[in-house]
């Protein structure tokens, strides 16, 4: 069983107006949000059963809980003594607004309840994925403290972090990011270099890196190098990948190892998730979509 972190939930209410209309509105909906949650949410879409592990507030937490429970997702929590965020969102044919309540404030009891009841929910799970964490008030060290619990439960962890140098001590199984996240203190211009960058990782204990962009993936293991890119000729539609969702590549990834698939296959599909929104409809993707997409990744060592 996956189990998807989830440390800054939001409930949104969406609203949208009617064409040429300022003040009337159409159609509206309420709905669960969240780094966590939407990976989670992705994975069930693909008819795979996941767990998310949140931060629940009181009125708004219940509704979150809830709004996971009825589309089939179990929830995990530990309660706040704040409230979660609320974000409203109002669209039209030609703009967007978003307002939204501020982020819960996190006490010195709230940290130990999160460890606490994020070590309880580790029971009978496969795989951990820690996405970006964009609450204030959690402990600098909060990735370090998170990665070693699962390492005692003996449990992967994979993490995607909202900055590199909050990982540095971590050591996950798996660590993902963007070439950008590289690129915000130097520039990159070779797969050499990016190679050359995985290894500080890679020798304090990471088993796999992946770093992401638009052209290939770089994968980096103790012993091997790969790149992993769309082969757009086996592809009937030969668009240019202009999305790479990094969130959705380690579902994927995360899905893979939840499913003990060889590394190969494993590396195919969290590309496919990565980057099937450039092939497939919004209302069309299911698991068949993505092993469509699965038979145009390339996978070849680099030597």
């Amino acid at each position: 069983m996956i189990l998807y972190c989830d440390f800054n939930p939001k409930i949104v209410r969406e609203f949208n107006l009617k064409d040429e209309s300022d003040d009337i509105i159409e159609s509206s909906k309420i709905y669960p949000s969240g780094h966590g949650i939407y990976m989670a949410l992705f994975t069930k879409t693909l008819g795979i059963d996941s767990e998310v592990f949140m931060l629940k507030g009181n009125k708004r937490g219940r509704e979150i809980a809830l709004s996971l429970s009825q589309l089939g997702i179990d929830v995990n929590f530990t309660g706040l003594k704040d409230e979660n965020v609320e974000e409203v969102l109002i669209k039209s044919n030609d703009s967007k607004k978003v307002y939204r309540t501020e982020d819960p404030r996190i006490t010195m009891e709230d940290r130990s309840d999160i460890l606490n009841s994020f070590e309880r929910s580790l029971y009978n799970k496969k795989i951990v994925v820690i996405p970006k964490i964009d609450l204030k008030g959690l402990d600098d060290d909060i990735y370090e403290k998170l990665v070693n619990i699962c390492y005692q439960k003996n449990v992967k962890v994979a993490v995607n972090p909202i900055k590199l140098d909050k990982i540095e001590k971590a050591n996950p199984y798996i660590l993902m990011f963007d070439k950008n996240d590289i690129e915000k203190d130097k520039k990159i211009n070779y797969t050499g270099e990016v190679i050359e960058f995985n290894k500080k990782f890679i020798k304090s204990g990471t088993k796999i890196v992946f770093v992401n962009s638009k052209r290939a993936t770089i994968i980096s293991t103790e012993e091997k190098n790969y790149r992993a890119y769309i082969n757009k000729e086996k592809l009937e539609n030969k668009v240019l990948t202009e999305k790479f969702d990094t969130s959705l590549c380690l579902s994927g990834l995360a899905i893979a190892l939840d499913r003990d698939y060889d590394f190969i296959t494993s590396i195919k599909l969290a590309i496919s998730c990565g980057v099937w929104e450039n092939f497939v409809e919004k209302d069309k993707i299911e698991m068949s979509a993505i092993k469509r997409i699965m038979n145009s990744v390339e996978v070849e060592e680099i030597l």
